[in-house]
């Protein structure tokens, strides 16, 4: 009799196991930062002085970035924008706010990736004075 009740219970203890809800990972294999300057420049004019502060914009910090899943499957590449994040040297966090992916990659929209097929990516994430130190990604 308790060998039935094992048997009975033995696919739900299988389905239910951390083994078959293991978590996909991404990895970022390796980036390189690339800064945009902005082109225009704010003046502000002090009339008690008689001073004027001509200020610049933080450039917008980008990466051209390699990355990895655990799991290979094809994504839809506009869905991975807001799934990077970037650390930047003064320990301030930026999500990403937007993703390309070179055009050969890229079939009706969708990109293969997993952990034998890397696929490059360029990403945006915010202004900023201090460079990028460190990239991380959170793939669903």
């Amino acid at each position: 009799m308790k060998l039935s009740y094992v048997l009975v219970a033995l696919p739900f203890l299988l389905l239910g196991s951390p083994a078959s809800y293991a978590q996909n990972t991404c990895t970022i294999e390796s980036f390189q930062s690339v800064d945009i300057q902005p082109n225009t420049t704010a003046a502000k004019i002090d009339r008690k002085n008689d001073q004027i502060q001509i200020k610049r914009k933080p450039p917008m910090r980008c990466a051209t970035l390699t990355f990895t899943t655990s799991t290979t499957r094809n994504r839809v590449g506009h869905q991975m924008a807001n799934h990077f994040e970037a650390t930047f040297l003064d320990n301030t966090v930026s999500t990403s706010h937007s993703i390309s992916f070179d055009e050969d990659d890229l079939k009706a929209g969708y990109f293969r990736v997993g952990p034998n097929t890397p696929a490059e990516a360029y990403v945006c994430f915010s202004t900023a004075d201090t460079p990028i130190a460190d990239i991380s990604c959170d793939v669903q």
